[in-house]
């Protein structure tokens, strides 16, 4: 049964096996022709969809082609138009450049004929003016060459003549315009500038506090007096005008050294020999601290910024110079304002005018001191200052502008005559005055053992101080003889001069 059962499954499993194989040749036998059938439908239907494509392709081409023609058609229309409207407008130029042409030619031809008309007659002129030459030549009895030359000659001379005489006007007119000129701009400056300085005054009053100081001022036997007049080398009146003490002197640093040096004895009330001399001495030192002040107070009248300190120490002792009675640094301010004026009327720098005009005698401060003429030394000492060139030429040159380098130099001369020649500006008298007093002292200088010579009076009284160690009481009386004699030799004016030689001997000793 066993049995049985085995082949009974081995038959269905052989069948079993049998019906798949017969399957699987079945398929892979009838597969590909069923495939095939497939593809061939699709090929079909695609076809028929790609030949329906290119139809409707070939349609929308053709539509887009028959517009394209149209444009075509149109635009070519158009050229067309176009090119006919040029090749009429081609047309009418060139029936008008042959019209033109035409017209030249027959212009040309007469032309032509009135050139030729022409030659015919300047050859006739030219065959008439060698008859009338040769003619001429016959009369006169001269050669061409001759005539021509006479005849350049004579029209030579009547030129140079006609234009002597041009000249002579026109300069003439322009010196007569520049004098116009010239005086209007001086009237112009004169009248913006103003002047309340007339010269410098030679005395100076101190008023007295009460009647007592008159007495202690003049001291025992007038020691006082006496003492303060040897050193500062001023004259004292005391008793000429009530309440005041006059100070007397030509020179303008010695009177203020005694103004100063006598406000401070009649303040302190102590006067005596001892303290006069003390405050002389400071007196002296306080009045340099002075002078730069002065100096800025001048550039600032004048205008005139950053000046040199050392220049504006000379500005300031320009006001104990004094020039025929007239003070230099006012001077010096007036002829700034008027070179700056001046300078604006002529169109030129008037900084540059001014600053020359305030600095043309600062030379007047150091000339004697050093030797030279003040415009060299001022210049001199401008250049080394920092100053520009233009104000060191003027100041060079302010009385010789001719030798200037620039038009400056010219307006600090006219300047400086202007301020110097005003009514009231100056004193020959005094300014002769002057010399004579620094002449009776050079003098006295000039011999051993004077230590200072004082000229006062006008110069009708020489005070000589010697030095007591070099000079005894027998000598004095021989230095006051010699001085005297030397005085008359030298005859340094008219009128007596009286020599004081004043010899005091001061022994002092320091206890401690």
């Amino acid at each position: 049964m066993g049995t049985g059962l085995a082949l009974t499954l081995g038959l269905v499993l052989g069948a079993l096996i049998a019906g798949l194989a017969a399957a699987a040749w079945a398929g892979w036998v009838l597969a590909p022709r069923t495939r095939a059938a497939a593809l061939a439908g699709e090929r079909d239907t695609q076809r028929r969809e790609a030949e329906a494509a290119a139809r409707d392709a070939l349609g929308r081409e053709r539509e887009a082609f028959a517009a394209e023609q149209v444009a075509a058609k149109r635009e070519v229309k158009e050229l067309e138009g176009r090119a006919r409207g040029r090749e009429d407008a081609f047309d009418r130029r060139i029936e008008g450049l042959e019209e033109r042409e035409r017209a030249l030619r027959v212009r040309e031809a007469e032309l032509t004929g009135k050139q030729a008309a022409l030659e015919a007659e300047r050859a006739e002129v030219e065959r008439t003016v060698q008859r009338n030459v040769r003619e001429l030549e016959r009369i006169s009895g001269m050669r061409r060459e001759e005539a021509e030359h006479l005849l350049l000659e004579r029209v030579e001379a009547r030129c140079a003549e006609e234009a002597r005489t041009i000249a002579a006007k026109a300069e003439l007119g322009l010196a007569e315009e520049a004098d116009r000129r010239g005086r209007e701009a001086l009237l112009s400056a004169i009248g913006r500038a103003a002047w309340s300085q007339t010269h410098e005054p030679l005395v100076t009053a101190v008023p007295l506090p009460d009647d007592e100081a008159n007495a202690l001022l003049i001291g025992r036997d007038g020691r006082n007096v006496r003492t303060f007049q040897a050193l500062t080398g001023v004259d004292l009146l005391v008793d000429d005008t009530p309440g005041v003490v006059v100070l007397s002197s030509f020179d303008p640093v010695r009177r203020e050294v005694a103004r100063r040096a006598l406000g401070k004895l009649l303040d302190e009330g102590r006067i005596h020999p001892q303290r006069i001399e003390e405050l002389v001495v400071a007196a002296r030192a306080e009045l340099e601290e002075v002078v730069a002040g002065l100096g800025r107070e001048a550039a600032r009248e004048a205008h005139v910024e950053g000046l040199h300190p050392r220049l504006e120490a000379l500005l300031g002792r320009l006001e104990f110079r004094t020039a025929e009675g007239d003070n230099v640094r006012l001077h010096s301010v007036e002829a700034a304002r008027l070179a700056g004026l001046l300078a604006g009327e002529l169109g030129l720098d008037p900084v540059a005018a001014r600053r020359a005009g305030l600095l043309h005698d600062i030379g007047q401060a150091v000339d004697h001191e050093q030797d030279g003429g003040h415009a060299a030394l001022g210049a001199d000492f401008a250049r080394r200052c920092g100053e520009a060139d233009v104000v060191v030429d003027a100041i060079a040159h302010h009385h010789d502008p001719v030798q200037a380098s620039s038009p400056i130099a010219a307006l600090v001369q006219l300047a400086n005559a202007l301020s110097t020649r005003r009514p009231g500006a100056r004193d020959g008298q005094i300014e002769a005055a002057i010399r004579r007093r620094t002449e009776v002292e050079a003098i006295a200088l000039r011999h051993a053992g004077v230590e200072r010579a004082w000229a006062v009076q006008a110069g009708r009284e020489l005070r000589v101080v010697v030095d007591p160690a070099k000079v005894g009481d027998k000598a004095a009386v021989r230095l006051a003889r010699d001085v005297a004699r030397a005085l008359e030799a030298a005859a340094v004016g008219p009128g007596e001069i009286k020599v004081t030689v004043i010899r005091e001997l001061r022994v002092e000793e320091t206890a401690r």
